[in-house]
């Protein structure tokens, strides 16, 4: 008693100085690394976590030890053990005897007039404590004295109970058979209570606590590391644009989108995964001293518990994920049924009402359509269904899509109709209202148009289905075909119309992307007060470089013009026609046409040609 009451003790002062030591020593490690690190913050991020995790090591390792060591020689009261659920007693089963928080035996009847049956048991209880605690006692000196009528139970000197002809009634045993019953059930109870407050079994312990410590820790390290692996081989992949999530041909998700949900959700079940391995570790840390066994064997029993239900609840809901299963399977074919048929008919050869550019957007909105079929057959079967909070949150999204989702129904509508119209493609170039430029994007809300001046105009489905669409590339897709280009000059009268004609198309034949064949030709649309207009028409494959030819188209009638003598200029007359040349083209002038002279008159009405004063100012005829 006096050797393992002093090993006890020993134990119980050195190991809070043990434990005090490293971690003044783990301190001073940390302190001198610092000197090692070149960032401050990285110091500070560094220091912090490592001085968190050192204390709760030590923490973990140190305090259930240092709770379990006690004096021995102090009996522990009887409500001082935690008990088990399974040791709350009944009056039908019986009032349990516990030592250590463990039911030895049931105590069914009390002593009449004396006790109750709980009462019993709780006497019994508080000396079976003091006798375990007592190191002195042997456990074979706990033994049974039968008599006539009944069985006295002692260990040593003290009697602990005595089994009764009540007891013979209640268990349907002879009253030796109990006794002896109930003491071999006290000696194995002693022993095991004894082993576990053993130097021996303390040892152990804190070995298994060392142990599971550092395998704890690698866990951690291990979640940590490869957490940090995972969310740089995910940012290595959206960078490099291969993390795209589809579905057949459909692309659900970029790679921005499904790196910032795999991201997210790595860093989600980081700390669900650490706080597991912590809720698996303490338990069994604290389990494996007497002070916190039964309150880390109640954590193991809840942590059982709760996966027995969570098995039970997966187990009962087998059948609806079943179900749920064969509608997935089904909509699956189904899907794949309707995608080939639809493929079919985009077949120009076999169908040429269908189109082939619908083949994609009808796959899609049939996926769409079955697959939301599926669901309100598979709703039934989801767990929660019909409870308030589903109800609640159907109701607040009906009401969400109701009142704020005008708009969009609309532009989606029109989204679809414009598909089915055909009023453009991609890479289309068009003529929305103002906005000139070829077709960037067509979802089912907006048109994205890309001008000339590489600005992004984005506009409304539902603004565009209300708007004329002029389409320049239609004729050159559909049936390889040619745009026409034309642009509109005026001239004058004097120029014949043949020479401008033939200029002109020397012009548009010049320029580049204008097709010889078929040949540019030339309209006279109308015939001004003081000009004639010429629209020079020519045709082009490329209508999406359309500024750019009619840049081009515009220097080479300049140019060829100039070259030909032809004054582009719009002539206003305020003419006084005697005396002016005629300006009918000179073919169709006699050949004898002089220009007639200038008359001037007098106020008198005589010329003034008559006036010497005046012959002899002027110049004669030849100009001398």
């Amino acid at each position: 008693m006096i050797l393992h009451a002093q090993q006890l003790a020993v134990l119980h002062c050195l190991y809070p100085v043990s434990l005090g030591q490293g971690l003044v020593f783990y301190c001073q490690l940390v302190i001198n690394a610092m000197g090692f690190l070149a960032d401050w913050r990285t110091q500070r991020r560094r220091l912090r976590h490592w001085l968190l995790l050192g204390l709760s090591v030590a923490l973990l390792v140190g305090l259930p030890p240092a709770l379990a060591i006690a004096d021995p020689s102090v009996p522990e009261p009887a409500a001082a053990s935690p008990v088990r659920p399974e040791a709350v007693g009944n009056v039908v089963d019986g009032f349990p005897v516990t030592l250590d928080g463990e039911p030895l035996f049931y105590v069914k009847q009390g002593v009449e007039g004396v006790t109750t049956a709980e009462e019993r048991a709780g006497i019994i209880t508080q000396r079976l404590g003091a006798i375990a605690a007592d190191s002195d006692l042997s456990p074979d000196e706990i033994r049974a004295e039968p008599t006539d009528t009944q069985s006295v139970v002692l260990a040593g000197d003290t009697v602990l109970f005595t089994v009764r002809q009540d007891d013979v009634e209640a268990y349907g045993l002879s009253h030796p058979e109990l006794a002896a019953d109930a003491v071999e059930r006290i000696q194995r109870g002693v022993i095991d209570y004894r082993d576990r407050r053993s130097i021996r079994r303390i040892a152990t312990s804190l070995a298994m606590t060392v142990l599971s410590t550092i395998a704890v820790f690698l866990v951690l390290r291990g979640i940590l590391f490869g957490s940090s692996k995972l969310l740089t081989y995910i940012r290595q992949r959206r960078e490099t644009d291969t993390l795209t999530l589809q579905i057949q041909s459909v692309r659900v998700l970029g790679s921005g989108a499904t790196s910032y949900l795999l991201g997210g959700l790595v860093r989600l079940l980081r700390p669900v995964l650490i706080l597991l391995a912590l809720y698996l570790y303490v338990p069994f840390v604290l389990s494996q001293f007497p002070a916190t066994a039964a309150f880390g064997d109640s954590l193991l029993e809840d942590i059982a518990f709760r996966l027995s239900l969570l098995a039970q609840g997966f187990v009962a809901y087998l059948p609806e994920l079943a179900m749920i299963g064969v509608i997935a399977l089904v909509t699956y074919y189904v899907i794949e049924f309707a995608r080939q048929v639809i493929i079919e008919l985009g077949r120009h050869d076999v169908y040429p009402w269908f189109y082939p550019e619908w083949v994609q957007p009808t796959i899609r909105l049939t996926m769409l359509l079955i697959v939301a079929i599926a669901m309100v057959i598979a709703g039934p079967y989801l767990p929660g269904f019909g409870s308030p909070a589903f109800q609640g949150i159907s109701l607040f999204l009906g009401a969400l899509l109701t009142l704020g989702s005008s708009s969009a129904v609309a532009n989606a509508l029109s989204g679809i109709i414009l598909i089915y119209t055909r009023a453009f493609q991609l890479k289309d170039f068009i003529r929305i209202n103002d906005v000139v430029g070829e077709v960037e994007d067509k979802s089912l809300f907006v048109t994205r148009v890309l001008t000339p001046k590489q600005e992004t105009v984005t506009i409304p489905n539902a603004s565009v289905l209300n708007s004329n669409v002029i389409n320049y590339s239609a004729i050159c897709r559909e049936s390889n075909g040619f745009l026409v280009l034309y642009t509109t000059i005026t001239l004058g009268y004097d120029l014949p119309w043949r020479k401008v004609h033939e200029v002109l198309i020397e012009a548009a034949l010049a320029t580049p992307d204008i097709t010889p064949v078929p040949e540019p030709f030339v309209l006279q649309t109308a015939l001004n007060d003081f000009n004639v207009s010429y629209e020079l028409n020519a045709y082009t494959a490329y209508p999406h470089k359309m500024p750019i030819i009619y840049s081009h188209l515009h220097q080479n009638i300049q140019n060829y013009c100039n070259a030909a003598s032809i004054e582009i200029l719009s002539p206003t007359f305020s003419a006084l026609r005697d005396g002016n040349h005629s300006t009918i083209p000179a073919d169709y002038l006699p050949a004898d046409y002089a220009a007639p002279a200038f008359v001037v008159r007098g106020t008198n009405g005589q010329s003034p040609l008559g006036d010497a004063r005046l012959k002899e100012s002027m110049p004669d005829a030849n100009g001398s």
